[in-house]
């Protein structure tokens, strides 16, 4: 059968600031550890880029110790920077790439206008600025970098333009170009993946509710059909009292008039707070709604479902002392107990008891183990989980009982209610319910 699941723990950020202490969550923890690998990560490229770009501007592209050292780490820490802040780091690896080309003195034929570490550097720049920001700022720090190449070829090399330079620059820009066009689409794509499993919660969070609200409203027009009845009844007596006893005293014969014309305005209140519940095709619903004398056709139809359930034995129950709406609300939760057995605990043998006390109604429908329940419950989780249980417990809050829904020792599931004899339940405004 079904059982209430807890809602998923969200917006941990915003209870932590508020001050509310956050449960442990193995979900949280591994992000955390994912985080902290990308940070361990992007730190150790960084020491890498760092190691060999140094000693290769010092030694074969003969930049003084200053320039050589200095350039390395300002380039190597922009990439750092661009991850935590892109539009800053993008701005600073501009720096090595335009001073670099001017305090160089090459040792034969290597690359220029920059040194291969400088260009894999601001290649990541680009690529971690594609996934870290806005396309703009990325595409802007592509069309900067492949600016600073072609003017350091006309201005910044101390011996001229070469042949050689003018072909990294054209290798730089495209290499450069297709990956960060690779680091938007997987953005793009992750951004994507979050929205929709964003909207995924909010669907399932809003089917929730739209189901509940519907369990609600049927049990509105349900109520309003029972005492519509009653309330009808109440009208025709009180109409006929005068004929049906010609010796009623002129006192006596305004009392019920008063009695008649009160009934009609509160059934015309009600029809209009609660006939809006209708729809136009709910027109069946009109007719007599159920009740503890209806539970033989309901346990008919569990056994053609496949349930095995006998009928309960009502020797111990008083059947005239129970008001309509409790009797409408044990067949309620009589039906959705079966239901949940039917989709949760197929091949299952179901228990009802019955029993009366002085003023109150004891029931409780009791489900066996079934072989494969737990499969049949791992196939049905979706957002409608655990509703059943909310309109048991609606239901019985409506009529002033209490119902119990727990798991049984040794597998199965038992739903047991206790209600007073007549509703007494009270509504969300404190008014007790007729």
């Amino acid at each position: 059968m079904s059982r209430n699941k807890p809602s998923a723990r969200r917006g941990g950020t915003e209870a932590g600031a508020a001050g509310v202490q956050v449960p442990f969550s193995t979900v949280n923890l591994w992000r955390l550890k994912k985080l902290s690998w990308v940070w361990l990560a992007t730190a150790a490229v960084c020491i890498a880029l760092l190691a060999v770009g140094a000693p290769l501007n010092t030694s074969v592209y003969r930049m003084v110790l200053p320039f050589g050292l200095g350039m390395a780490i300002l380039h190597a820490a922009s990439l750092g920077l661009t991850a935590a802040r892109p539009i800053a780091g993008v701005l600073v690896s501009l720096v090595p790439m335009i001073v670099m080309p001017m305090v160089s003195n090459p040792v034969g034929s290597v690359p220029m206008p920059f040194t291969v570490v400088a260009m894999v550097t601001q290649v990541l720049v680009i690529c971690v600025a594609g996934l870290r920001s806005h396309w703009m700022i990325a595409a802007t720090a592509w069309l900067l970098s492949v600016g600073v190449g072609v003017m350091s070829n006309y201005w910044s090399m101390p011996h001229g333009q070469t042949e050689g330079a003018q072909i990294n620059v054209v290798i730089f820009a495209a290499v450069s170009g297709g990956l960060l066009v690779a680091s938007v689409v997987a953005q793009q794509w992750q951004h994507l993946r979050a929205e929709l499993a964003a909207e995924r919660t909010v669907s399932a969070e809003e089917q929730s509710r739209r189901r509940l609200a519907e369990e609600r409203t049927r049990i509105a027009r349900e109520l309003h059909d029972v005492v519509a009845h009653g309330m009808s009844v109440v009208v025709v007596q009180a109409t006929t009292a005068a004929y049906r006893h010609p010796g009623l005293s002129e006192e006596l014969k305004q009392e019920f008039d008063d009695i008649a014309d009160n009934s009609r305005r509160a059934m015309t209140e009600m029809r209009s707070m609660l006939g809006s519940l209708r729809n136009s095709g709910s027109g069946r619903e009109l007719g007599p709604q159920p009740g503890l004398g209806d539970l033989p056709g309901l346990l008919a139809s569990a056994r053609k479902a496949g349930v095995s359930v006998q009928d309960p034995d009502m020797s111990g129950v008083d059947l005239g002392s129970v008001g309509e709406v409790v009797a409408l609300t044990t067949y309620r939760i009589v039906q959705e107990a079966l239901s949940n057995v039917v989709r949760h605990a197929p091949g299952a043998v179901v228990t009802i008891t019955f029993e009366t006390t002085a003023d109150h109604l004891e029931f409780s429908v009791v489900n066996s183990p079934s072989a494969i329940g737990a499969v049949m419950a791992q196939l049905d989780r979706g957002g409608h989980v655990g509703q059943g249980l909310i309109g048991m417990r609606e239901r019985a809050t409506i009529v002033g009982g209490s119902i119990f829904c727990t798991p049984i020792p040794g597998g199965g599931f038992s739903v047991a209610a206790t209600f007073p004899l007549t509703s007494v339940g009270k509504g969300r405004n404190g008014k007790g319910l007729a």
